[in-house]
């Protein structure tokens, strides 16, 4: 499979995130996303504040779930909303200051949806990113499957 680079993306995050407990599904953690960037051969701009990851943790099996939706502005005032699941393992290596987190697996798969002319054409893509952790961000690097 050959993939190309469409971007990178970083996402800031608010300081507090929202941790509604154990539920039925796993442990809930809200991150309010305040803002960020992507920047690509063919597409770049900022992250408009408020959109947000409701992720899902399973301490059982130390993984966290993404379930993620954001808005780009282009740098030529399109608006995308992009929405993306991913996984994030093992979790509890974010937890050591120590870590090499490139062991971490951390991967989503982006969809796109705009209605600006100039960028249809993301509309039909699949991607998938990889993911890293930052204090207070997420940053990824977004290919398209060709």
């Amino acid at each position: 499979m050959k993939t190309t680079v469409l971007c990178d993306y970083r996402a800031t995050l608010e300081t507090v995130q929202h941790d509604t407990g154990k539920g039925p599904f796993g442990r809930r953690l809200i991150a309010v996303v305040t803002g960020g960037d992507f920047k690509g051969d063919r597409l770049s701009g900022r992250v408009l504040p408020g959109g947000g990851d409701w992720a899902l943790i399973d301490d059982d099996t130390d993984v966290l779930r993404l379930d993620a939706r954001v808005t780009w502005e282009t740098h030529d005032g399109a608006k995308i909303f992009v929405s993306y699941r991913g996984i994030l393992r093992p979790l509890s290596l974010l937890r050591r200051k120590d870590a090499d987190r490139s062991q971490l697996y951390f991967r989503t798969s982006p969809v796109f949806e705009t209605g600006d002319p100039r960028y249809l054409w993301l509309n039909d893509l699949i991607c998938i990113a990889e993911g890293a952790v930052e204090p207070n961000a997420v940053r990824y690097r977004i290919h398209t499957v060709d």
